[in-house]
């Protein structure tokens, strides 16, 4: 015989439907709330991770900031010393210089001739003297110009009739008593000359000693 459900099963049937559609709200909540707590998470550990690396970025700029710096400062110091080892030598090509120079002078100064100065100006030499005539002055300057050391000399003044001492007497003045007249030298007629000499600064000294010319060199 058939069999008739008289129960209200629509309203049941209405009401399961119910629970599965709010479970079903419940469980995509959950899954997006978990979904948006995970992208959350990861991007705020990104943000620290990124945070943490310009931190770091930051500190070794200011490290290497220093670091520069003090490569500045040393090589701000390594041109001190090489513009002190360029003044060390070119002082050390230079001292022998003026030993070679006093040295050609003295070969320079001919026979009748002496000097009662000597001065320097930078590189120009006067030479202030008496001489026999101005023949030997002639010779001085020949001399010094044949110095690998100095050139371009001249005369810059010749005075003749000079006397090198007190003027002499002669035997027919009168004397005071007692006293001896003074004899007649023979530099009582030398001539007083300024010579004028300029030390060569475009030569270069060899490890043997010997001078070469150099294009626009100074020692």
């Amino acid at each position: 015989m058939a069999r008739i459900n008289l129960l209200p099963w629509r309203a049941e049937e209405r009401e399961r439907r119910n629970k599965e559609f709010i479970t079903l709200v419940v469980a995509v909540t959950l899954l997006a709330l978990l979904a948006a707590f995970a992208s959350w998470s990861y991007f705020n550990n990104e943000l620290e991770e990124q945070r943490d690396a310009n931190a770091l970025i930051e500190q070794e700029n200011s490290r290497l900031d220093a670091v520069l710096v003090e490569i500045d400062g040393l090589e701000q110091r390594r041109e001190d010393i090489i513009s002190r080892m360029q003044v060390i030598q070119d002082l050390q090509g230079r001292r022998p210089v003026p030993v070679r120079i006093w040295d050609d002078i003295a070969k320079a100064i001919p026979a009748a001739l002496y000097l009662n100065n000597f001065k320097r100006e930078g590189d120009v030499l006067t030479l202030t003297g008496l001489a026999d005539n101005p023949n030997v002055v002639s010779s001085l300057i020949r001399n010094l110009d044949s110095s690998e050391w100095m050139g371009n000399s001249a005369v810059s003044n010749i005075q003749q009739n000079i006397t090198a001492y007190e003027t002499a007497p002669t035997l027919n003045e009168p004397t005071v008593a007692g006293e001896t007249p003074r004899p007649v030298y023979p530099e009582d007629s030398y001539v007083q000359f300024v010579v004028t000499t300029k030390v060569q600064s475009d030569v270069a000294i060899l490890e043997d000693g010997a001078a070469v010319p150099v294009a626009g060199g100074n020692l």
